[in-house]
Formats: structure tokens, C-alpha cells, sequence
């Protein structure tokens, strides 16, 4: 008997040791305010949201323009986008979480495109499924605003996918060279994925690297050839 108690205690001390210790449950601790990477409670009462994620569409309605050449071209409103999302969400149970995000973008004309209200359902303590839904302030290239919705299938806060639908209200508008764009109502389905917490930072500041060496390059080329 005490050669069984004592494998069962080595066996647990193992599985301890393979546990991070941030995502061990600790009788009688008070969970955790604002949690990088997400988990239900009782770990964390509340969480961070930091994503990086990048969007294509699948699916897209389109509007004729009109030159004064009496010429037509069909234009889509959505295009690829790299965004990022921050905000803040509450654990209000041990299997929901409420809270919202803002979105920046690339590709488009403001740089702040979204502001979403987000609701999560915790499936386990490392996979849940969000709904969200808000705003759109710009995710297209002509300045309409509207509402946007999506879908996310999120994996320890870490990794995601999801499906959006967005909506553009498209101002009508000629311009000074006679350009008409009717403008109307467009509609967007996009798929997209995303890294979170710790892979969202890396991945921005790899980005951020990256435009810095180019940009360097490019200043170095521009000023060999004065």
C-alpha cells in the first residue's frame, strides 16, 4: 500500500510539473484581474484583448462607376485588411464573458475601423466561440460607415479564425474630374485569421521591424542614386 500511495504521489508530482503554473487552479485564490491570455473563471476574473488578424473577402456586392467618356467599370468596396483589436472582457459565469474591442486597420481610409461589442462562451478552459457585432467606421476606400458582425472560434487566446459580415453605407458622389459613383449600400462576407496575447505582440513587432529595414533600404537606394 505504501508503495502504491507513494507511485500515485510521484505520478502527481509529474503532472504538476508539466502544468504551467499560471494555469494551475489554487484552492481558495481570488481570480485574477486582467489576464493576458484569457481563461474562465476561477483563474481570471477579467482579460486583456490583444489580437493581430488578417482578413479576405469571400463573397461581396459591387456598384457601377461612371466616367465622362461615357465609360463603366464595376467597383467592390472590401478589400484585404491587417488589423488589430483591443479591448477588455469580464467573466460574468464560469462559461461567459462580456467585454468589447476597437479595431485599427490597414487598407482602408481611417486607420480606426471598428468599435464591436463581444460576448464569449467558454467550451473549455482553452477553446471558446465569441460573437461579435458593432460599428464599422471604415473598411473600405471610400468613406462609408455602417455595421459590422463575426463569429470566432478562439484557441487559448492565442490563435483564431472567424467569419464577417460587413455593411457600408457608400455616400453618392461625383467628382471634380465628372467621376460618378452612385454609391448604395454594400455588403462583405470575409474570412479571416488571428493570433492573440503573446503572438499578437511578436507578430507586431516583427511587422514593425520589418518596415523599419525596408524603409532604411529604401532611404539608402534613394540616396545612392542623388
Amino acid at each position: 500500500m505504501l508503495r502504491s500511495l507513494s507511485v500515485l504521489l510521484a505520478l502527481h508530482a509529474v503532472f504538476l510539473s508539466a502544468v504551467p503554473a499560471q494555469e494551475r487552479e489554487l484552492p481558495g485564490a481570488e481570480p485574477q484581474v486582467g489576464c493576458f491570455r484569457g481563461r474562465p473563471l476561477p483563474e481570471c476574473k477579467s482579460i486583456w484583448i490583444v489580437e493581430m488578424q488578417a482578413a479576405t473577402p469571400l463573397a461581396q456586392t459591387s456598384r457601377t462607376i461612371q466616367y465622362p467618356d461615357a465609360s463603366e467599370d464595376r467597383r467592390e468596396e472590401f478589400v484585404r485588411v491587417l488589423q488589430w483589436n483591443l479591448g477588455h472582457m469580464v467573466n460574468v459565469g464560469d462559461d461567459w464573458g462580456i467585454g468589447g474591442v476597437v479595431t485599427l486597420g490597414t487598407n482602408t481610409e481611417r486607420w480606426l475601423s471598428g468599435l464591436e461589442a463581444r460576448i464569449r462562451r467558454w467550451v473549455n478552459p482553452h477553446l471558446s466561440i465569441e460573437a461579435e457585432g458593432g460599428a464599422l467606421l471604415s473598411n473600405g476606400t471610400s468613406g462609408g460607415k455602417g455595421a459590422t458582425a463575426a463569429l470566432r472560434f478562439n484557441v487559448r487566446d492565442q490563435g483564431s479564425i472567424y467569419l464577417r459580415w460587413d455593411m457600408l453605407r457608400i455616400p453618392e458622389l461625383t467628382s471634380d474630374s465628372g467621376v460618378f459613383d452612385p454609391g448604395g449600400t454594400q455588403h462583405g462576407l470575409s474570412f479571416g485569421v488571428g493570433v492573440g496575447s503573446l503572438p499578437a505582440l511578436v507578430g507586431t513587432g516583427v511587422l514593425g521591424i520589418g518596415a523599419l529595414v525596408l524603409t532604411a533600404l529604401i532611404l539608402g537606394l534613394a540616396g545612392g542614386t542623388s
